[in-house]
């Protein structure tokens, strides 16, 4: 069984600078980490366990009596103050060592509790899920830092799924006139660069229309390793230098006003777009929507999964929430989502039901963790 501590202790002098919160401060318990955000994240791909302590502002002038429980009534309104759309862990798959810490008198940090999760089998795939627990008494006399009295488990599931090959594989969206003006639009993709372009006009292309909405690495006036969405008279360049063979989640949002980059859901170069609206569904082979390649060249040398087109504009909180799946509840605004992930056959498919499927005989590459 895998075991992940959390043990971040401080001075209270370091908690007192890092206080952002309005609450006037004094000496106070409150669980480690979460001094500055409730929520604690964590990997996981099967059984696990978590190390819970509880720090205090200043030495303890007696034992401290810390009572705690799961609180699964807390996570609706997290999910509604946050933009997550978080799902609590099934009651039968996790147990705590106890529901007591205790702080003994000199210290500033307890004992641990132990969160353990006993299985992941009856998780949904692609969801997120998180455990709320709460302090709910206090023996000794120490009052609780009320923003911190409940810390938030996230346990974020690895996913084990394909990727293909990049190819250049244009799309016949030209035959939907419902894409020949889209006021939002939305792309996403991982990808895993083997090699960036060497040679001018150094561009290897993810997605998109040629000369209207281009989501691509390299141009001859930035870094081959550079990201940056082209065309439509307003392109916009990540600061990020992209590191080869290393999966990246990639998101471009354009809202009718702003286009925005996203690099695994932190937001990497934006531009005010005062733009038309959208063509997607370019009318000449050299101005079709093409993944993996434009100009039936510029390809990407390396691996792609999870490329999906939007009639919206995402927050980047839908972005941080779906970067590995997405649930078929959410494919509503979907123009196409491929997965990539069949691992064989030469049908991709289009899982909007949109019938956006690519026939393309394709590489793949097996055993892709998401995340990393």
């Amino acid at each position: 069984m895998k075991a992940k501590y959390l043990l971040l202790t401080m001075f209270w002098v370091g908690i007192l600078s890092a206080c952002t919160n309005a609450e006037t401060f004094k000496d106070a318990l409150y669980f480690t980490g979460t001094e500055d955000s409730p929520t604690v994240k964590y990997t996981v791909d099967g059984p696990s366990e978590i190390g819970v302590t509880i720090s205090a502002s200043c030495l303890a002038m007696n034992d401290q009596v810390v009572t705690v429980k799961v609180d699964s009534n807390k996570l609706a309104g997290y999910n509604t103050l946050y933009g997550k759309k978080y799902k609590m862990v099934p009651v039968d798959d996790y147990m705590l060592s106890g529901n007591e810490l205790v702080l003994k008198t000199g210290q500033n940090i307890s004992e641990q509790l132990i969160f353990s999760l006993l299985r992941t089998t009856n998780f949904e795939e692609g969801a997120t899920y998180c455990v709320p627990l709460t302090i709910t008494n206090v023996t000794g006399g120490m009052s609780v830092l009320e923003s911190s009295r409940t810390i938030y488990l996230v346990l974020n599931q690895v996913m084990i799924v394909n990727a293909a090959k990049s190819v250049n594989m244009p799309l016949t969206f030209q035959d939907d006139p419902s894409l020949a003006s889209v006021p939002q639009v939305t792309m996403e993709a991982r990808v895993m660069v083997a090699k960036f372009a060497s040679s001018s006009p150094y561009i290897s292309t993810v997605m998109g229309v040629e000369e209207e909405f281009l989501l691509r690495f390299g141009d001859t006036t930035i870094k081959p390793n550079q990201i940056q969405l082209a065309g439509g008279g307003f392109p916009v360049t990540g600061k990020t230098e992209f590191e080869v063979d290393k999966w990246y989640h990639l998101a471009v949002v354009f809202d009718g006003s702003t286009i925005k980059l996203y690099v695994n859901g932190e937001l990497d170069g934006q531009v005010d777009a005062p733009r038309s609206p959208i063509v997607l569904c370019g009318k000449t082979d050299k101005r079709r929507f093409c993944i993996g390649g434009s100009l039936n060249s510029r390809l990407l040398n390396g691996y792609i999964s999870e490329v999906r087109v939007w009639k919206k504009a995402l927050t980047q909180n839908e972005i941080q929430n779906n970067m590995c799946y997405i649930s078929p509840d959410y494919y509503q605004d979907m123009v196409a989502y491929w997965r990539f992930n069949e691992g064989e056959g030469s049908v991709i498919k289009d899982w909007t039901g949109n019938g956006w499927d690519i026939n393309k005989t394709l590489t793949w590459k097996e055993g892709v963790r998401c995340p990393e």
